[in-house]
């Protein structure tokens, strides 16, 4: 557990320091607007029997063609995480119409603090999106994290 939370804050800190390198990852709203966010609880496994549980994580999305990106603001990963980042996730599959969709993606990379998290790839990622919910479950490295919500 201590050298998970090491891990996480060793992690964090040195993404301070790292400029994006081929354009912005982060094409979504910089300030989520409540009323389009789904708000909702995150649950990551700490594969030793716990559980990190954040409550209010507000997650947004935007549809480019048939993929999904999403955004979830000010998410920590582990209690001793020292900050709240925002996890941008591009490039999921997306299929459905009018507010209803389902989601797949594998071997995304995500992007925070202006760099990728390349040793936190996502993976076997599934969701689903309704007018009124959100529901999300991937591997985040080896940390399976699941995140339900509501508008």
């Amino acid at each position: 557990m201590n050298l998970l939370r090491l891990t996480l804050s060793l992690l964090a800190s040195a993404l301070l320091f790292v400029s994006c390198e081929n354009g912005d990852h982060n094409t979504l709203p910089s300030n989520p607007d409540n009323n389009e966010c789904y708000i909702g609880t995150m649950v990551v496994d700490q594969n030793d029997g716990t559980f990190y549980t954040q409550e209010d994580v507000k997650v947004d999305y935007e549809i480019i063609d048939d993929k999904l990106n999403f955004v979830m603001y000010k998410v920590k990963f582990a209690d001793g995480m020292p900050i709240k980042l925002d996890m941008v996730v591009e490039g999921v599959d997306c299929m459905g119409a009018v507010g209803n969709y389902v989601l797949a993606g594998n071997g995304i990379i995500p992007y925070a603090m202006g760099g990728p998290f390349e040793k936190f790839i996502i993976t076997n990622l599934v969701g689903l999106i309704t007018h009124d919910t959100m529901t999300l479950s991937f591997m985040c490295g080896e940390y399976p994290v699941t995140f339900e919500g509501r508008k």
